[in-house]
């Protein structure tokens, strides 16, 4: 038996490093599969009215059928492809809108076209956008904010916001069918009113204060990258619900800024104004140059 022992204690001695192995191989496998990470899909605030959705491409539309969200997701996607720049370029991701072939989470009148492309080209000297891809802001216009920055304060003050879709009404037959009843007659889902805010606060926090007072439904998304949230839906109207280029924007005393509606920070007297455009900007005023 000894004699066998030493004849054959390599082989031994490999088997039973091998079993070890295998052993341990097993036992490793077998945790690995109880740790998968959760995947947190969304998160609601305290009212129905307004949802914070947690990605920038995902559209909420309940009383769609599964097969207008499909020909939705499918345009949408090719409103991402193409070389004009998109909707959302002109609010949450405004701030690549004065770049050409710029793509992807929007922000009339051949006057109101002419007056924003003159705002618009009073450029300031630098050409280096800032680290949430922002492009120099127009000579004379508010810089934009940082939001996790931002010092709120509880001294009030007013502002005057509205919230309109006028635009649509021309529009009818690019709208999604499903929501043509949530259109109103004249376009307007908040006429022009007067409200108060604390100083400190941005367009963001104006809007979705306004939104929950009036039971307005609102949805949004944060997107990281420009450091701002992107409005995906007010009033159930949503982007691309008419036409692949259409998606809302918002105007601050006749101007249509460059970067998100949350690093603006408004002032005492301010107007702010949401449009719904059809046509990425150009049928309100906005111009991208």
């Amino acid at each position: 038996m000894i004699e066998f022992l030493k004849k054959h204690k390599y082989k031994i001695i490999a088997a039973v490093c091998a079993l070890a192995v295998l052993t341990g191989a097993f036992f490793a496998g077998g945790s690995l599969g109880n740790n998968s990470p959760e995947v947190v899909k969304s998160s609601t605030s305290d009212t129905a009215f307004v949802t914070e959705s947690t990605t920038a491409s995902q559209s909420k539309n309940d009383s769609t059928s599964p097969t207008e969200n499909s020909n939705k997701a499918t345009e949408k996607n090719k409103s991402e492809q193409s070389t004009t720049a998109p909707t959302s370029t002109l609010q949450a991701k405004s701030e690549q809108s004065v770049v050409s072939n710029q793509t992807s989470k929007l922000s009339g009148s051949s006057s109101a076209s002419s007056k924003s492309s003159s705002q618009n080209s009073q450029s300031t000297s630098g050409t280096k956008q800032d680290k949430y891809k922002t492009d120099p802001v127009p000579e004379g216009k508010p810089q934009p904010v940082e939001p996790q920055e931002q010092e709120i304060t509880d001294n009030k003050l007013k502002c005057t916001i509205s919230i309109s879709c006028a635009t649509v009404l021309d529009n009818m037959d690019k709208l999604n069918k499903s929501k043509k009843e949530i259109i109103p007659d004249d376009g307007w889902i908040l006429e022009p009113v007067t409200v108060t805010f604390n100083e400190g606060e941005s367009v963001f926090d104006v809007l979705k204060q306004v939104c929950k007072d009036n039971k307005i439904q609102l949805e949004f998304v944060l997107t990281p990258v420009y450091n701002s949230y992107y409005i995906e839906g007010i009033n159930n109207l949503y982007e691309f619900d008419c036409g692949s280029i259409s998606g809302w924007t918002y105007e601050v005393n006749d101007w249509f800024p460059n970067y998100g509606c949350s690093r603006y920070e408004v002032k005492n007297g301010d107007v702010i104004e949401w449009h719904f455009t059809c046509n990425n900007g150009a049928d309100v005023g906005a111009v991208i140059q």
